[in-house]
């Protein structure tokens, strides 16, 4: 399983998709306003943790479910992460911070494989960078009751069968839009998350782990 770091790593290096492969997960909204995804001077600094690690004999990552709060990212499943603090050296340590904070990975436990596409988000203004890390097992998860009501592993290689992208209509802030999204044992993944983890997939089909 060491090897798939590795390979995943390399892998990395060679280039991003970028975003026109994370666009092919995006909601109705933000096609029809052609969002560019050019981040203003006020944008906020955000990264995400895409935690990978081998459990059962195959490669997991984690999602969380947020509490329903009245935001817009109020009840969404995504990876852990969330806001640079002016005490973070940089993205990294944010995304890093932020999943030991929100799910109780020990930074000590983590291996950064690299980074994908900065993704901006234009409904909370936010730019999100997704640092992948590894860990060598299946850590074990402690979930902060005010930031997360449940976590969840999931099994990458799910994701390559196309019959988990699905479509359908969503009310969001009185408006009715189109969203595309992962059906994960019916825990629906949308937005940025699965913008992101779309980047991530394209990225694992170009390995002969996985084939997409």
């Amino acid at each position: 399983m060491k090897e798939f770091a590795e390979i995943l790593k390399s892998e990395l290096l060679k280039g991003l998709p970028g975003t026109e492969i994370q666009w092919q997960m995006a909601s109705s909204d933000r096609m029809i306003r052609n969002f560019p995804g050019t981040p203003g001077k006020e944008a906020r600094i955000a990264s995400v943790l895409i935690l990978l690690y081998p459990h059962n004999g195959l490669i997991h990552t984690v999602f969380i479910q947020r509490p329903d709060y009245n935001g817009v990212h109020g009840g969404q499943i995504s990876f852990p992460g969330g806001k640079q603090d002016p005490d973070d050296e940089n993205i990294i340590q944010t995304a890093v911070r932020e999943a030991n904070e929100e799910i109780g990975v020990d930074a000590s436990e983590i291996e950064i494989i690299g980074m994908l596409t900065p993704l901006f988000i234009p409904v909370s203004n936010m730019l999100v960078t997704p640092v992948v890390g590894w860990a060598s097992e299946r850590p074990e998860f402690e979930p902060e009751a005010e930031e997360v009501v449940f976590i969840f592993d999931a099994e990458l290689k799910r994701f390559i069968d196309t019959s988990t992208v699905k479509i359908k209509p969503m009310q969001i802030k009185g408006e009715m839009i189109e969203v595309k999204y992962f059906d994960y044992d019916g825990n629906v993944i949308w937005g940025a998350t699965a913008m992101i983890l779309n980047e991530l997939l394209t990225i694992l089909g170009r390995i002969d782990i996985f084939v997409r």
